[in-house]
C-alpha cells in the first residue's frame, strides 16, 4: 500500500478499529443477553421447585391431620379400620418425595410404615383389641412427631420468602 495516501491508511484503520469495538459490544450484547435469560429461568424453576415442595408438604401435613382425626375416632368408637396410605403411595410414585430432605424423608417414611404394619395386624385378624390400640398409640405419636418436623420445614420456607 505505499502508492496510498496517508489518510486513507489512517481512515482505513479507524474503520477497522472502529468494527472491532462494534462487534465487541455487540458480542457482550449477545452474552449478557444469554446469560440474563438463563439466569431468569433458573431462577424460575428454583421458585416453581419451592411452590411445589411447600404444596407437597402441605398435602401431607392434611395428610397426616386426618390420620390423627381418624385415630380419635377409632378410640372413640371402637371401630378399627385400616389406613388409606395412598397419599403417600402417590408422593412416591410421582417423584415428589425427591423434594424432600432425606431426614424428612426418612421420617415419614418411618410414619407411615406404622400405619402399614397396624393394617397388617388388621388384616391378620388375631390381633387383641389392647394390642391395636397400643399401635395406634405409636402411630399417633409418630404422626405428631412427622407434624413437627414438617411445621419446622414450613417456617424454614416462610421465611426464606
Amino acid at each position: 500500500m505505499p502508492n496510498i495516501p496517508c489518510t486513507t491508511r489512517s481512515t482505513m484503520a479507524i474503520v477497522w478499529d472502529q468494527v472491532i469495538i462494534e462487534n465487541t459490544l455487540l458480542a457482550l450484547i449477545i452474552v449478557g443477553s444469554i446469560y440474563f435469560e438463563r439466569w431468569l429461568q433458573d431462577k424460575a424453576r428454583l421458585r416453581k421447585e419451592r411452590e411445589t415442595t411447600k404444596s407437597t408438604i402441605n398435602f401431607i401435613i392434611n395428610d397426616l391431620e386426618n390420620k390423627l382425626r381418624f385415630i380419635e375416632e377409632s378410640h372413640q368408637y371402637k371401630d378399627y379400620k385400616p389406613f388409606f396410605t395412598d397419599m403417600w403411595d402417590a408422593i412416591i410414585v410421582t417423584g415428589r418425595h425427591s423434594l424432600l430432605s432425606f431426614e424428612i424423608f426418612r421420617d415419614l417414611q418411618h410414619t407411615y410404615s406404622w400405619m402399614k404394619y397396624y393394617n397388617t395386624e388388621l388384616d391378620v385378624g388375631k390381633s387383641h383389641e389392647t394390642v391395636l390400640k397400643d399401635l395406634l398409640n405409636e402411630v399417633s405419636k409418630s404422626i405428631k412427631q412427622s407434624r413437627e418436623n414438617l411445621a419446622v420445614v414450613m417456617k424454614k420456607f416462610d421465611r426464606s420468602n
